[in-house]
């Protein structure tokens, strides 16, 4: 008489497989979470970069128009463009109003990534630093 007690070889291998088939799928999906966050991380870390430097153009770099480079420790590195823009009231360009706006493009790379941020600053005559 046979005994049924146990199982068979086959059927431990094919429940081995399924097992560390989804272990596998497991482990990829938590590998991708993780170069998410690091991914989401650089770019918290750029937009916190960018507003700190946006708010350094034109009261430690002067606010004219050119380009401005610059380091960040090891970190990152950025440069800015600052343009003029015209001052536009209903479709009409006015230039004696006595401010004067600037378009400024900034751009940080951290870790071989580039993040781009815009903004528009305006002084009374040009004469902020």
């Amino acid at each position: 008489m046979k005994s049924n007690d146990g199982f068979t070889l086959l059927e431990s291998l094919v429940s081995l497989t399924i097992i560390s088939s989804l272990l596998l799928l497991l482990l990829q999906s938590l590998n991708i979470s993780i170069f998410q966050l690091k991914k989401t991380d650089t770019a918290v870390l750029a937009a916190s970069l960018s507003r700190s430097l946006l708010s350094e153009i034109g009261a430690i770099h002067p606010l004219q128009p050119g380009e401005i480079n610059g380091r960040i420790g090891k970190i990152a590195e950025w440069s800015a463009i600052i343009s003029n823009r015209p001052f536009v009231v209903d479709g009409i360009v006015r230039e004696e109003t006595g401010v004067m706006i600037y378009d400024v493009a900034l751009e940080i790379t951290i870790q071989n990534s580039q993040y781009k941020f815009h903004t528009v600053k305006n002084t009374p005559n040009g004469n902020l630093r």
